[in-house]
């Protein structure tokens, strides 16, 4: 059975997630060259920025976290720590190249769904989404807070189990669970519905535990291997070679094929991949079909990149989401 979770914005890791490609889209803005990576972590009323940066923007990084925060509904007082530091003159260049080591990127791309990423993936971020409007939407649920995690479970089109977990402040708990498994049914009708299993969860996000970046890369479900690119640059082997996978692993989604991965290896130095492998759900090898210009690192910035686009890539995922200029 394959599962998929996706975590609303206050969600302490997503919440560190978002800051974390906050920093790198007002990085890039400011100068398309930057190059760097940013971890975050947080909790308690703190939160801890640190990073390696080659870059020659300046800005306030605390006040760029604060209204992160604040957008994304977190409104307990955090408390941001920065330490992000410019690499050593020594290491700049070899900090520039688009891989610092072997990276292999992944795509993949599915029939099961019009949005191309597998059915539990759908489903739960469907729910998610219904959920957060719900939110920030509807004055009768002031009583949601930013942080809930939704999990789907199934095979194939099946959606079998629902898991959702959220913080509700004082409303009673009874309550609360029919109102979850009413907006969870309208999506996933059929399935077992569990909401908030371990009891009453008054109080949750940043305020009550810790969180940290790039704990759920996530974008295609539990079946599929993938790695975080939290906090890197948009031309980082990693960030820009898993978003040109998937357009690759999409345009080869055709006729009676109902699934692709795409694997492509960057070596140090490497602009384009020097290894591709892309093959169906039954193992047909479709690497032929590819043009190795459509997986070169420098399309990203050249082509794709625009203001907010790191941000608004994984508040969702990255893959299947509308507007992300790889799923035209």
């Amino acid at each position: 059975m394959r599962s998929a979770t996706v975590r609303l914005p206050g969600h302490p890791d997503h919440a560190c997630d978002l800051v974390a490609e906050a920093i790198v889209g007002e990085f890039v803005r400011r100068d398309p060259a930057s190059r760097l990576r940013v971890g975050v972590v947080g909790g308690r009323g703190v939160m801890f920025v640190s990073g390696d940066v080659a870059s020659t923007a300046d800005f306030d990084i605390s006040a760029l976290v604060k209204r992160t925060l604040g957008s994304l509904g977190v409104t307990d007082e955090v408390e941001p720590f920065i330490s992000i530091e410019p690499v050593d003159a020594a290491l700049v260049a070899p900090f520039r190249q688009h891989a610092h080591a072997a990276v292999t990127a992944i795509g993949y791309a599915t029939s099961e769904t019009p949005e191309g990423v597998p059915s539990v993936v759908s489903a739960a971020r469907r729910i998610a989404k219904a959920l957060d409007a719900k939110r920030t939407g509807d004055p009768e649920w002031f009583w949601f807070g930013p942080d809930a995690e939704v999990t789907a479970f199934g095979d194939g089109a099946r959606i079998a189990r629902v898991v959702a977990t959220i913080e509700h402040g004082a409303e009673p708990l009874a309550d609360v669970r029919r109102k979850i498994e009413e907006e969870i049914r309208s999506v996933a009708d059929g399935a077992s519905v569990l909401v908030n299993p371990a009891g009453a969860c008054e109080r949750r996000g940043l305020a009550a535990r810790s969180g940290a970046s790039g704990r759920l890369p996530a974008a295609y479900g539990s079946l599929i291997p993938q790695t975080s690119h939290v906090g890197l640059d948009p031309s980082s082997a990693e960030k820009a070679g898993a978003w040109l996978c998937r357009e690759a692993a999409r345009t080869l989604l055709v006729d009676d094929i109902r699934a692709v991965q795409v694997r492509a290896t960057y070596l140090p130095g490497d602009v384009k991949p020097s290894s591709v492998v892309a093959r169906d759900e039954k193992g047909n090898d479709l690497t032929s079909r590819l043009a190795l210009d459509t997986l070169s690192l420098d399309r990203v910035m050249g082509t794709w990149w625009r203001p907010g686009l790191d941000m608004d890539a994984h508040r969702w995922g990255f893959a299947g989401e509308p507007g992300m200029p790889w799923e035209s």
